[in-house]
């Protein structure tokens, strides 16, 4: 990990960012205001895709199961994307994601039927007795 001194901070090295396999690479700064680099973020662009994707897929097969194998299918689908995105710096955006894609599930249960399938309160009771995968850290970049 490279890092700059204050001085060489304060010259303005200019903060380019790219993006590259779905992530966002950037120069961060460490607690005493010195540049490192690199830091590693999802890709905005990436991630709303893939909302969009879980957001359809949601929708086509939310009357094609029973709820168990519905929610089964949907961890796993939750994990694969924690354990590509799980990296050093980025556990707050799969967390943002988890709980966004968690949102969109709810969204189209409760579009199963007439009657409204679930309250919030009633939907946080069965992800805690049928969790959600935990965000990780898979692959330590540094």
């Amino acid at each position: 990990m490279v890092k700059f001194s204050k001085e060489e901070s304060a010259k303005g090295i200019k903060q380019e960012a790219f993006d590259f396999l779905g992530f966002t690479f950037y120069l961060g700064k460490t607690r005493k205001s010195m540049v490192t680099i690199p830091k590693v973020k999802s890709s905005g662009k990436r991630i709303r895709s893939k909302l969009k994707k879980v957001n359809d897929w949601c929708k086509l097969v939310r009357h094609k199961y029973k709820l168990k194998v519905l929610w089964e299918k949907f961890c796993i689908k939750l994990e694969g994307h924690i354990r590509y995105y799980g990296v050093s710096f980025n556990t707050g955006a799969v967390t943002n994601f988890l709980h966004k894609a968690t949102i969109i599930m709810f969204k189209w249960l409760n579009r199963r039927s007439q009657r409204q399938s679930f309250t919030w309160n009633k939907f946080e009771l069965y992800i805690k007795q049928h969790p959600l995968p935990k965000t990780k850290v898979w692959h330590s970049l540094f």
